[in-house]
């Protein structure tokens, strides 16, 4: 009778070992795959809030140099400070210091092409071949003595010409 005792002891022992080892095991599997996951999703979302902050800094950059060379002399200059202020925040020193002396029209300072490539390339943490040659700015049309208006565009692309209304 002893031996019938001693032995369901140790069966139940050996049973609950186990069983604590497969829950611990199961708990342990289930745990890293959760953190697992959520390692994966917070990167994503690291991405994602990254590639939103570089089209919002773009943005600022896009709008601000389209309304800087803006012809009809409908300027806004409220909305150039304000983008003008906006851009040298969060741009570094060297950049934003290019932007200032194109902006000023200072000798030697760099197109407005190039601006636009150094701080893609800034934004995007590497030059992907992207020249200042690539990028195109399309002129305001001016109204010439027949009543017709013509366009220019800046760059060393071809474009076909408006059609005529």
């Amino acid at each position: 009778m002893d031996n019938v005792v001693v032995a369901l002891i140790s069966s139940f022992s050996t049973v609950s070992l186990i069983a604590c080892i497969v829950f611990l095991f199961r708990t342990w599997i289930s745990t890293r795959l959760r953190w697992s996951v959520k390692h994966e999703y917070d990167k994503k979302m690291l991405e994602v809030e990254s590639q939103k902050e570089i089209r919002l800094k773009g943005d600022v950059v896009a709008e601000l140099l389209a309304e800087w060379i803006r012809k009809n002399g409908n300027l806004n200059y409220h909305q150039l400070n304000k983008l003008t202020f906006q851009a040298f925040l969060w741009l570094p020193k060297e950049l934003a210091e290019d932007l200032s002396n194109c902006l000023a029209h200072k000798p030697g300072s760099k197109d407005v092409r190039k601006i636009l490539i150094d701080i893609r390339s800034h934004l995007h943490g590497f030059n992907d071949g992207l020249q200042a040659k690539d990028v195109i700015i399309f002129d305001e049309p001016e109204v010439m003595g027949n009543g017709l208006k013509t366009s220019m565009v800046f760059s060393e692309a071809q474009v076909k010409p408006k059609p005529q209304r």
